[in-house]
């Protein structure tokens, strides 16, 4: 089991968020309501944990405010191979180094410590590590299937409004205008939350709620002059989202690099 595979490890990460990295797309109260209720700890107690493997689905659901959330992974590293098997190399290789320490006997040492979050090098290409199209490819499934079972959500819990919390590990990346050497990057950011590809995805799903939280997205500068302060989380009401994303961003995948080395 990876660190996140535990979705309440994702839900300790949102709640050290920076409030002034998230952004809230209307400012609307329900996009203040529904980052509080995740973000506060203390309002955070009004939800129930219905993420094991007997519980009905989905992971989580606020009787008193009348919410429920799926909590979901994307990354940029996982793609289908020709058999229809998703390979996912950073996974493999966390998984391996977290069994590895636990052979070890080392976490006998620290009975306190539960798990243990690994920062996994897999050695690979940087564009075959962190890769657009498998970024792309890999929210439009991972949220898509999700979608399809909204309406066994509703079932088990009629009237409540679907939060899909999308806890998104890949990194930042850059639109390339040209490569000015083999580590430095002349170009555009990647304002992912406005990307027209995501966003004709968005369009698809049924839930009421995104909580989009992308915490790992980093850039190494020349010069921080004119470059933009990106969220970390961005929350909006799908309902708005029309008129919120009236010109989404239409980047060339061909021309996507990470920010990653």
């Amino acid at each position: 089991m990876n660190y996140f595979d535990d979705e309440l490890k994702i839900i300790e990460k949102v709640q050290n968020l920076e409030t002034e990295s998230v952004l809230l797309a209307t400012s609307s109260d329900e996009e203040a309501e529904v980052f509080q209720s995740i973000y506060n700890s203390d309002k955070w107690k009004d939800w129930i944990n219905s993420s094991g493997k007997s519980d009905p689905p989905p992971d989580f659901y606020n009787d008193r405010l009348g919410f429920m959330m799926d909590v979901m992974r994307i990354d940029d590293h996982a793609f289908v191979n020709k058999d229809g098997k998703i390979i996912n190399p950073t996974n493999m290789r966390e998984s391996r180094i977290q069994k590895e320490i636990k052979q070890s006997g080392i976490l006998d040492v620290f009975p306190n410590v539960k798990s243990i979050m690994v920062n996994a090098i897999t050695d690979l290409p940087t564009n075959e590590d962190h890769n657009y199209s498998f970024y792309l490819n890999n929210f439009r499934r991972v949220v898509m299937q999700h979608n399809e079972s909204i309406g066994l959500y509703r079932k088990n819990h009629p009237g409540y409004k679907t939060i899909f919390l999308v806890f998104d590990e890949s990194s930042g990346y850059i639109e390339s205008e040209s490569l000015i050497n083999q580590h430095v990057i002349k170009g555009y950011p990647h304002y992912w939350f406005a990307d027209q590809a995501f966003v004709e995805v968005i369009k698809r799903v049924s839930a009421d709620f995104i909580f989009w939280f992308a915490p790992f997205k980093y850039y190494e500068l020349l010069s921080e002059q004119n470059f933009p302060e990106l969220p970390q989380a961005c929350i909006f009401s799908l309902k708005n989202l029309s008129k919120l994303i009236a010109k989404p961003i239409k980047y060339e995948a061909n021309l996507m690099r990470s920010a990653e080395k």
